[in-house]
């Protein structure tokens, strides 16, 4: 996992700077509890300690879906960006399709990241890229 900064100093979550940090992970499940552990240090750093829970699941989140639908052998990019209006989490992929919510039956056992997703973060989003990518991603409110 590579990570990349934009803003180094420990802000003040009234700063109305954007904090910003960018991971590149290869598209396998065993790097999604990296990304789970630098999410936790990432906002303890930056004291916004009290969305960890809800951040990393929505990480997890999109992150699986990213591996599961997209595989492939080019890295994700996983951003995570804070200002005084929220927590925004996104995750790049090279996937041209849209995502799509499903609605499983109580029996099946997955299938439910963008209505978890939905339910936390009240909202999701994604837009494509001229370079092919796609991002995902919602926002959760401090």
């Amino acid at each position: 996992m590579t990570m990349t900064s934009t803003d180094v100093p420990r802000p003040d979550v009234r700063d109305r700077r954007e904090r910003r940090i960018t991971m590149f992970v290869w598209p396998e499940t065993q790097c999604v509890r990296s990304v789970r552990r630098a999410v936790q240090a990432i906002l303890d750093h930056w004291e916004i300690a009290h969305v960890t829970d809800d951040a990393e699941l929505l990480t997890t989140e999109l992150l699986t879906n990213a591996i599961r639908h997209t595989g492939g052998e080019q890295p994700l990019r996983v951003t995570i960006a804070a200002d005084q209006r929220g927590l925004s989490i996104g995750v790049r992929d090279r996937s041209a399709s849209a995502p799509r919510p499903h609605r499983p039956t109580a029996c099946e056992e997955s299938g439910r990241g963008l209505l978890l997703i939905e339910r936390i973060a009240g909202s999701w989003t994604y837009r494509f890229h001229p370079d092919g990518t796609k991002t995902v991603s919602c926002r959760l409110p401090l």
